[in-house]
């Protein structure tokens, strides 16, 4: 169970700081820094940007969304229609009605492109731009590279009053003893790097994440009483690094902090937003995740990733009625989102991120699917100071080949490591302090304005 992966007994037994020492102790052996306080981050401490990292696990169909093809046959074509845009130039998909009114606030890449046809390595390489890796299934391991919530917990400088990273309303997992996805935790730097788990459904009537929530007889005075018995107990283990001690202080104070703090918990309350705009997003999954990624932004949490549960666009059979389900959900929750933005002012410092861990074959297969294709698909991006109105790179006319300017996932998480103030090249070490940049990409400057 991740550290930071909390359920109702645990927090009504042990009460909810009590959680982070026994994952912390945990931890110990998997600590990789010998002094975080004193090596250089490469975080501008200045930055105020965030990033909402949307994850639609499975691999969603580049021809059949951002990339159409109407020229072509209908083999590759496939089921839907072309619909123009409000961007000059560029079409959809014409299940991407909703997006459709917003393309002059995106920048759509459609020249992604890896090397990996397995959903968890795809998955693997999308999170983190690491090739390190077999093309098969497999669980998450303690030497994976870290994701990118962990990474931003890593650099962080100080102790942050909200938490840094937040992933929701669920794991990506995979059968197994683990049961965890590589790609989203702390890698070798350790699971106490992990980002916050906030789960549930927010659509669901009475949404409540117990995770956040006290034990009716845990005031603030009772919290701050095992605060500071945790620390006395863990000054006491003298086999704890010096430097996992004082990670652990910083997240002892957070956790603190989040539950006295509220911030967090105020943003969890999805139900103080008004009918009308939990309607424009949508009353499923989709949208009242994307409505509560919104909110955490505006709590302060620098880094929210949704994550779509596990395959679910993965389609090698009966795509047109799949995507009749799946798509339009998506599709207004993804708009409202960056309408939202840019309404209350906040989409130049946040960055939406909308992407699968790669495409579908070019030609309709004899299920009326189409199976795993990473040699292109398109990502889109929202926000920051991506250009609007934009596609970058091409692919050639049957959706099957990059036929310009080809990009990685790696050149992706560079560009968006640099919108949220980090240097790209930033270094962080390994359990063996070997050195590894945490993006081997390179910021895409021709989507940037």
């Amino acid at each position: 169970m991740s550290l930071f992966d909390f359920d109702r007994r645990q927090c009504l037994q042990v009460g909810a700081l009590s959680l982070f020492a026994n994952g912390l102790l945990r931890s110990n052996a998997q600590a990789t820094k010998s002094d975080p306080e004193n090596q250089k981050t490469g975080r501008n401490n200045d930055s105020q940007n965030s990033c909402i990292f949307i994850m639609l696990q499975g691999g969603a169909s580049h021809i059949d969304l951002w990339d159409p093809k109407p020229l072509a046959s209908r083999e590759i074509r496939g089921p839907f229609e072309t619909i123009s845009t409000n961007a000059e130039g560029i079409q959809f998909g014409e299940l991407l009605s909703d997006s459709a009114k917003i393309a002059s606030e995106l920048a759509v890449i459609r020249s992604v492109k890896h090397n990996f046809n397995n959903h968890i390595a795809g998955t693997y390489i999308t999170l983190t731009g690491s090739e390190k890796q077999q093309n098969r299934d497999r669980e998450a391991h303690s030497d994976d590279f870290p994701g990118p919530g962990a990474i931003l917990n890593y650099t962080e400088n100080g102790t942050p009053k909200v938490p840094r990273s937040i992933s929701l309303p669920t794991w990506l997992s995979i059968p197994g003893p683990s049961n965890r996805m590589p790609g989203q935790y702390g890698g070798f730097l350790g699971s106490v790097y992990d980002p916050f788990l906030i789960k549930g459904d927010p659509n669901q009537k009475n949404y409540n994440p117990l995770s956040l929530v006290m034990n009716k007889d845990m005031n603030s005075s009772r919290i701050g009483s095992r605060l500071s018995l945790s620390q006395q107990l863990d000054s006491s283990a003298r086999l704890i690094e010096e430097a996992i001690r004082r990670r652990q202080d910083s997240l002892f104070q957070s956790a603190y902090d989040l539950v006295t703090d509220g911030r967090v918990r105020k943003a969890l309350q999805i139900d103080e937003e008004s009918k009308e705009v939990r309607d424009r997003y949508g009353r499923n999954k989709y949208g009242q995740s994307f409505l509560m990624a919104r909110r955490l932004v505006e709590a302060g949490v620098q880094f929210i990733s949704f994550n779509a549960f596990n395959q679910e666009w993965d389609t090698h059979g009966n795509l047109q009625n799949r995507y009749k389900q799946i798509v339009p959900i998506m599709d207004r929750g993804f708009a409202a989102l960056v309408s939202d933005l840019k309404d209350r002012g906040m989409l130049d410092k946040t960055m939406v991120i909308n992407t699968g861990e790669f495409g579908r074959t070019p030609v309709i297969n004899n299920g009326g699917g189409r199976d795993h294709w990473p040699n292109v698909y398109s990502s889109v991006i929202a926000g920051g100071n991506v250009k609007r109105g934009f596609v970058y790179g091409k692919s050639d006319n049957k959706g099957s080949e990059v036929a310009e300017n080809g990009v990685s996932p790696a050149d992706i998480l560079a560009t968006m490591w640099r919108h949220l103030g980090i240097d790209p090249k930033t270094e962080i070490f390994d359990r063996v302090q070997r050195p590894f940049p945490i993006s081997s990409g390179r910021v895409l400057n021709e989507i940037l304005a």
